[in-house]
């Protein structure tokens, strides 16, 4: 640059000030910063940040610029009446375009408060709060200098709008968040000046006064002109007014599934714009789950769908030299050209894109452009890429006569929804989360370790949330879930867990499983590659023995697994992994229900125990454990028990059998086989038989188990078999595969014939106990048998009874003692009843007792005597005819031959009386006792 140019434009610029001129810049609140706008460019539209480029000179080159960002700024425009016009905010980018000497050139971007939500990123969540409360709790990070205020209109909008059970912000800036939360409920934001600097209004309906404002300029002329623009004019006017129409969907519907109703939830909205005879054009949207709660809400959001595309189809671009215009006002356009707007239009601006020229004096701006590049190549190169073609004129425009710009706008009657340009931040793949409870706590409170709802859902924060208690409810996915069926599994406070998202939506999580974290005690260190660097120390699980665990600890203080195979060695845990299964554990203790599997080899274990009263259920090859150590053997088989009461019901009859049954991969017999115990039944019902019938032969009591307890030939069993039979046809039952209920019929049915499709089964609920070898009763204390018809003792060879203290056998009716049927007993005694100490007491209480012997009948008495009493008459009597009768006072003696009297010494004396006590027998009456119970006066008294 020559000296000359320099010099001519110091000295055109030692007479220029902002205040003489059309556009001023303030930097930190100066009046004068030293920075002369040259030019600006200016992009305002709704629902964007609204960005001031402004070409500024400088006379010193050594401006620092990072003295400048964040500084308030502010530019001033002179409008046609001489007043100004502001456009506020802060400095968020400076550069240097081009320097000479000590002249600069740079390049100033002013934006409003707004433009620092871009800067900022977060990942939080919101829980059953309204959009208003959203975007106030976001903006009010940015206070003071963020200043905002909802419109009108948006509370009657906003009203029928249910708070957001759930609302993620995830890895987006804030701006994002908050464009597109507000573009989904279909509000909007315009920027304003306010005398503390600039704001922001965010509205709902924009066909409305109270949310889009009259530009100021069309207010105080009330319209603008649709003129050509000329030095002359003393008002701004309106070049360009082009309508655009566009094709766009004719019915827009959206769909969701509520699980909780189990229903679709769909809704459609029809175009009010009808084009020709185009066919329907269906917009069909599915926003994900449960997106609404019934049809009205569903319809609301279809109609804010389909007035976005009617918006965009009814669109208006203009130019004007209209200083004071901004996106989200209100102008009225006079003398339109086109006829079916009327003397006056009404629209709603959308978008400015202006372009400001200062006046500067030719001589300075021709130097300028040759020192450093003329002012349209640079504002093209500041042009976004989405502006209207016309924008070349606009730039000639304001080149002429200071200022001009392209808009869009909107007629008023049409309300302006936002595009959902900013789609939600979806969620690949599986996250991990810990479970809170109702305060948001990750630390169970003593018994209270899980909190859920009705639905079993549980309430969840991911690692990037705060502290805050806002976490959602979660839905937990079951291996299997249905009607009346499936499984339940919910995570507890503090667990971890795997979240995944339907359909990759961040604000629809689903847990999926949990997951053990943190690092076990004696674990293997975690090195690159899987080298081991550091010896692991396997020391503590050599503690552990039959009764105590050890190695069980977390390092970290997370949680880690029962089971596990980093202690395979013998001298420790014994146990290469080969447990598995499932453990609860008891709220706010220690205790636990478990299902283990072990798959040793050749040692497979099942077990399925509760710590309560040490109940417990073993199967296969029993040995002690402890946790994950395997201990030592306690036996093989199965064993069930309890420290505490315990109880085995079958409802339609239990089998109990030590006979061994077919159970291999190439035979199987049938569960309830019980081909040993029926033969056994037949062969008591055969003895029964063969018993009964010698004691009526020998005119013994019959057996009622084989004759009928209570009639001939009938039991309980059955009404038309005694109890023997009936029993054995009872073991003999079986039943089909036939649906639940028809086989209880067919069984209770005493089904006993076998064919294609049964199986062995009871025909009544009976228990029944078959012993192949022996079968023990054994009690510390009391064994009672009781039974409400027969009870049945056979015994194929000998049956002992033996006590420690007394034997009573009582009968209702009668007690037959019978043996000797087949052969005699030991040393030819049938029958043998002795008392080694005290008397033996034989009473006939009602009846006569009766002593019969077929031979010889011997009464001794070793060593004292032998009585004979009666209370009327005894007699002795031979086969020959001869007796001796006492009866009374007398003695008779009968014969029909001869009576022999030998003594040593015959003494007939007086008449004597010698009285016997007679027995008191409960059939007569005790006068004593009856003396007694009369003089104490009873209500009455018992005489049997």
């Amino acid at each position: 640059m020559s000296t000359t140019l320099r010099d001519q434009i110091f000295a055109a610029l030692a007479e220029f000030s902002s205040a003489s001129r059309l556009y001023a810049l303030k930097v930190g609140g100066k009046e004068e910063a030293g920075l002369l706008v040259e030019a600006f460019v200016a992009d305002d539209a709704l629902q964007e940040i609204g960005m001031r480029d402004v070409i500024a000179l400088s006379t010193d080159a050594g401006l620092d610029l990072e003295t400048l960002l964040g500084q308030p700024a502010t530019l001033e425009i002179c409008l046609a009446d001489g007043k100004r016009e502001r456009f506020a905010g802060e400095i968020c980018e400076a550069a240097m375009l081009g320097s000479d000497g000590g002249l600069a050139r740079y390049r100033i971007r002013i934006a409003p408060w707004l433009w620092r939500l871009g800067q900022v990123r977060n990942s939080r969540v919101w829980q059953d709060k309204r959009v208003v409360d959203i975007v106030d709790a976001v903006f009010a990070a940015y206070r003071p200098l963020a200043r905002w205020r909802w419109s009108e209109d948006t509370r009657p909008f906003l009203e029928e709008v249910r708070a957001r059970s759930y609302c993620c912000q995830y890895r987006e800036s804030d701006l994002d968040f908050v464009r597109r939360l507000l573009a989904e409920e279909g509000l909007c934001w315009r920027c304003e000046e306010t005398d503390d600097g600039p704001g922001l209004v965010l509205f709902a309906d924009s066909s409305r006064l109270c949310a889009v404002p009259e530009d100021g300029s069309s207010a105080a002329h009330g319209g603008i002109r649709f003129h050509g623009a000329r030095a002359v004019e003393q008002t701004d006017s309106i070049q360009a007014l082009t309508a655009q129409r566009r094709l766009h969907a004719s019915l827009t519907t959206v769909l969701s599934y509520d699980y909780k109703a189990k229903q679709a939830v769909a809704a459609s909205s029809p175009s009010h714009f009808t084009y020709g005879k185009l066919p329907e054009l269906e917009s069909f949207d599915v926003p994900g789950q449960y997106a609404y709660a019934g049809w009205q809400e569903a319809q609301h959001y279809a109609n804010l769908r389909m007035q976005e595309q009617e918006a965009r189809g009814q669109l208006w671009h203009g130019r004007s030299t209209v200083r004071t215009l901004r996106a989200g006002t209100r102008l009225q356009v006079l003398g339109a050209p086109l006829q079916q707007l009327g003397k006056s239009a009404s629209f709603t601006v959308l978008r400015v894109f202006g372009i400001g020229v200062n006046n500067m004096p030719p001589p300075v701006r021709n130097a300028l452009a040759e020192l450093f590049g003329p002012i349209p190549e640079l504002l093209d190169d500041l042009r976004p890429a989405d502006l209207p073609d016309d924008i070349g004129l606009a730039l000639a425009q304001a080149q002429a006569s200071g200022y001009a710009n392209c808009f869009r706008a909107l007629a008023t009657d049409l309300v302006w929804r936002p595009a959902q340009e900013h789609p939600k931040p979806v969620a690949f793949g599986a996250q991990s989360a810990i479970v809170v409870g109702a305060d948001g706590s990750d630390q169970p409170n003593g018994a209270d370790e899980l909190y859920c709802d009705r639905l079993g859902r549980i309430r969840i924060r991911f690692h990037w949330q705060d502290g805050g208690n806002a976490a959602c409810w979660v839905r937990v996915a079951q291996r299997s879930a249905g009607g009346g069926m499936g499984q339940q599994f919910l995570p507890r406070i503090g667990q971890e867990v795997l979240v995944q998202f339907l359909e990759n939506d961040i604000d629809r999580p689903i847990v999926v499983g949990a997951l053990y974290n943190g690092r076990g005690e004696g674990g293997v260190v975690a090195t690159s590659g899987g080298r081991r660097d550091v010896e692991t120390d396997l020391s503590c699980f050599r503690n552990a023995h039959d009764h105590a665990r050890s190695g069980q600890g977390n390092l970290c203080g997370g949680n880690g697994p029962v089971w596990h195979g980093a202690s395979a060695d013998s001298a420790g845990h014994r146990n290469p992994a080969s447990q598995w299964g499932i453990r609860s554990k008891e709220f706010g203790g220690y205790g636990y229900s478990q299902l283990v599997f072990d798959d040793s080899d050749g040692r497979g274990r099942v077990q399925l125990k509760s710590t309560h009263a040490g109940s417990e259920l073993n199967l296969g090859h029993l040995v002690h454990a402890a946790d994950n150590y395997r201990g030592s053997f306690r036996g093989s088989g199965a064993e069930l028990r309890t420290d505490e009461y315990g109880a085995v019901r079958a409802g339609a009859g239990l089998l109990v059998s030590s006979y061994k049954l077919e159970h291999s991969a190439a035979s199987r017999d049938p569960s309830g086989e019980n081909a040993a115990g029926v033969a056994l039944m037949q062969q008591a019902d055969a003895m029964g038989k063969a018993f009964n019938s010698a004691a009526c032969t020998h005119k013994g009591v019959a057996l009622a188990a084989h004759v009928g307890s209570t009639k001939a030939n009938e039991s309980v069993l059955d009404p038309a078999t005694a109890t023997l039979k009936a029993m054995s046809n009872c073991l003999s039952g079986v039943s089909s595969s036939k649906k639940f209920q028809a086989s209880l019929e067919e069984t209770g049915a005493e089904n006993t014939s076998v064919s294609g499709g049964k199986a062995p089964n009871f025909t009544d609920p009976i228990v029944a106990v078959a012993a192949q070898n022996g079968f023990g009763t054994n009690a510390g204390q009391d064994v009672q048998l009781e039974n409400g018809e027969a009870a049945i003792f056979l015994s194929g060879q000998d049956a002992q009874l033996s006590v420690g203290a007394q034997v009573q056998c009582q009968s209702k009716q009668a007690i037959g003692l019978l043996s000797g049927t087949i052969k005699s007993g030991a040393a030819n005694v049938g029958m043998q009843i002795v008392t080694a100490k005290d008397a033996v007491d034989i009473q006939s209480q009602a009846s006569e007792l009766k002593i019969n012997a077929k031979s010889l009948l011997n009464l001794f008495s070793a060593s004292a005597h032998i009585d004979f009493a009666a209370a009327k008459t005894i007699n002795v009597t031979t086969a020959g005819g001869a007796s001796i009768t006492i009866e009374a006072g007398n003695i008779l003696m009968k014969c029909p031959g001869l009576i022999k009297v030998q003594a040593g010494k015959k003494s007939f004396v007086g008449p004597a009386r010698t009285s016997y006590p007679m027995p008191a027998l409960p059939g007569s009456i005790c006068v004593e006792c009856l003396k007694k119970s009369l003089d104490a006066g009873p209500a009455f008294t018992l005489v049997e």
